[in-house]
């Protein structure tokens, strides 16, 4: 999107609106750093407005804390100083300007000053995901000492001695971490410390963030900042997670362990169960999407204790009390149920998931959104297409979209935008493999799939789920009447990413039998012939837009799609040992030299040279529906023969070169 037309949306100061927007543009750019993008949400962040400057854009906390999360986003990983400076001082400001989250009175978008900080920890998060150890470049900017003083209620404390290794060096700049009592930029700093230091099992780090071991202590605290501190503590140390009881008993405080010869007090089994649906997210974000049996019966197995306690009669305060704790974990506890079995539309997850829907005067709106919420995820895709991915990224950002306390109405924004809960969807991943005819594109029912590692082989029959990659070299694909094709996926290589992002491997049907040869490979002459005269009668339609038919459009695309494959195929190996296939190859490759040749003089029209411009530098005109038809398919066109670049790259380029320059060299 054009920058001139996202103000024409921003211009509007329709919150929603421009909380979409916002997000849709860094979710877009996620990591890249684009410049324009950053000027855009720096219109809302204060800290980055010019000194002086009207602050027309800032309508409420819940714009502000899109655009701050939006900038995480946008610099995910980049360890950008100028943002982590950003966001720190937003941290620390927030705490002075107060809870007020209106500014104008009439913005939907209402929000809180503790969305706002959750947001900003959030983001400096998101900027040194998962690299903590290796921040020795802002470890000047003293990011422990400045965090602990927020955690701990204060904007100021002495510096505690920074951790450092046998040579006296600083390992970090998230050292001497200390964590107590609550306050508005509290939730937001653990965020902080949690995604900075994820999966990097860093002990110094993820003791801090341990429950306070004084009984009174324990009796007094937040049971939420538990759980959220327990979590991001068992984040940190990702790779000690396991699927057993006794994991889970060692993340709930000594005094909240059940015995046999007691009862734990109502306060202490509060802080258990949040204790232990922590442990449950955390579980399921490590073993999410793997349909892994050990760690879904464990959290089957607090589902159903957590769902009889929501379920319980309350005679008197404290029980309503434990009643609505267990309803709050309950929610959590589901989600992580669903996120272990994503994609793949389990049963025994679906029964309790649907005992859940229905109208009840003890449920409110967050409970019915975490339970349909697991039931999009656990069907994700209608099931077996898609699923969720165990990369650092998207751990953080199913923490940022799941973040487990979920809003009492449908308005409430108060600590965490509702907006939000859509991230989730940039964590999904194909995961069903399919083998399909190069020609036809026609799934091959036959192909078997055989997946060699170090100590084994596995051989599958797609489509199937895809399983994990993890330790896979290569992939060996056969199937009767089908050329074998054999991949190198070791870690590290091109066809390991491609494979991993589409799930979907072509073979290249064999050369028949030589009585049945000239009728197959006269059939493809037959096919380039069609084409061939298809894309002549469409670059004939294209100079008469009026004449356009959106059919005859998205056909001869798809058909020189399936040419082109068919040429690059005649580059492989195969080609140069066997004679036979050598003759299909030239005939495709003489058409696709009449294709290109043909819709290269369409593109040297001063017409389409002008519509290729206003396509890369985003400007639409008023036309008709007839017109606008045509220039849709004269794109579409253009960009399956010729390898034009895209928009954003095409205007990086057109700042070196003249656009008339840029499109002769591409027409060469």
């Amino acid at each position: 999107m054009p920058p001139w037309q996202t103000f024409k949306y921003l211009s509007k100061r329709h919150g929603l609106t421009s909380i979409a927007l916002l997000l849709g543009c860094a979710c877009a750019h996620r990591g890249t750093m684009n410049s324009s993008v950053s000027k855009i949400l720096s219109l809302h962040i204060p800290n980055l407005l010019p000194p002086g400057s009207s602050e027309l854009m800032l309508l409420s906390y819940g714009t502000q804390a899109a655009a701050m999360l939006s900038l995480g986003l946008l610099f995910m990983q980049s360890q950008n100083r100028r943002m982590v400076e950003v966001m720190l001082h937003e941290l620390e400001s927030v705490e002075v300007r107060g809870t007020s989250g209106r500014l104008d009175g009439v913005d939907p978008a209402e929000s809180t000053a503790e969305c706002f900080s959750l947001a900003s920890g959030f983001s400096l998060g998101l900027v040194v995901l998962g690299r903590g150890l290796s921040t020795k470049t802002l470890a000047d900017l003293r990011l422990l000492d400045t965090l602990s003083a927020m955690i701990s209620g204060g904007r100021s404390g002495a510096a505690p001695a920074p951790h450092t290794d046998k040579d006296g060096a600083e390992l970090d700049a998230f050292a001497g971490l200390s964590i107590s009592s609550s306050g508005l930029s509290n939730v937001g700093a653990v965020a902080a410390i949690g995604l900075a230091f994820l999966g990097t099992n860093y002990c110094p780090a993820a003791q801090r963030l341990a429950a306070p071991t004084p009984l009174q202590q324990l009796r007094t605290a937040d049971p939420f900042m538990l759980l959220w501190k327990t979590l991001m503590q068992q984040l940190i140390m990702l790779d000690h997670i396991e699927p057993t009881l006794s994991w889970i008993e060692s993340t709930v405080p000594n005094a909240c362990i059940v015995s046999t010869a007691n009862t734990l007090a109502p306060d202490l089994y509060r802080i258990r169960i949040h204790a232990v649906a922590a442990a449950c997210f955390a579980l399921a974000l490590k073993y999410a999407g793997t349909e892994d049996p050990h760690a879904h019966s464990i959290i089957v197995g607090v589902f159903d204790e957590l769902e009889l306690a929501a379920t319980r009669p309350a005679l008197d305060y404290e029980s309503n009390l434990t009643r609505a704790a267990a309803q709050s974990c309950l929610d959590i506890v589901c989600v992580s149920a669903a996120l272990v079995h994503a994609g793949s539309g389990d049963i025994a997850t679906m029964k309790r998931l649907r005992a859940l829907h229905g109208v009840n005067a003890n449920r409110s709106y967050g409970n019915h959104m975490a339970s349909h919420m697991a039931l999009g995820i656990l069907f994700l895709g209608g099931g077996a297409r898609f699923t969720i991915s165990r990369s650092t990224q998207s751990i953080a950002l199913l923490v940022v979209a799941l973040f487990p306390r979920f809003p009492q109405h449908y308005t409430d924004n108060c600590e965490h935008l509702q907006a939000w809960r859509h991230l989730w969807a940039l964590c999904v991943v194909p995961r069903c493999l399919v083998v399909r005819d190069v020609r036809t594109g026609q799934m091959c029912r036959d192909a078997v799939v055989v997946l060699h590692s170090e100590n084994r082989q596995t051989s599958v029959v797609p489509p199937v789920p895809f399983p994990e990659m993890d330790g896979v070299q290569s992939i060996r694909v056969s199937a009767p009447r089908y050329m074998a094709l054999s991949l190198d996926v070791s870690l590290g290589s091109h066809t390991r990413d491609l494979v991993s992002r589409r799930r979907v491997l072509y073979l290249q049907p064999q050369t028949p039998a030589p009585m049945h040869g000239i009728a197959v490979l006269s059939q493809f002459t037959e096919w380039l012939t069609s084409t061939q005269m298809r894309v002549n009668v469409l670059c004939a339609q294209l100079m008469q837009p009026h004449s356009v038919n959106d059919a005859v459009d998205s056909s001869v695309v798809h058909a020189i799609r399936r040419l082109r494959i068919c040429v690059l195929a005649m580059h492989s190996p195969f080609v140069a040992r066997n004679s036979c296939v050598s003759g299909w190859a030239e005939e495709a490759y003489l058409a696709w030299l009449n294709v290109r040749t043909r819709v290269v003089a369409l593109a040297r029209h001063d017409e389409i040279r002008r519509l290729l411009t206003r396509y890369w530098t985003g400007s639409q005109p008023n036309t008709q529906l007839s017109d606008m038809r045509a220039s849709y398919a004269t794109m579409a066109l253009l960009y399956a023969v010729l390898d034009l670049p895209a928009p954003s790259y095409a205007m990086k380029l057109a700042q070196q070169v003249p656009i008339s320059q840029l499109i002769d060299f591409m027409l060469q």
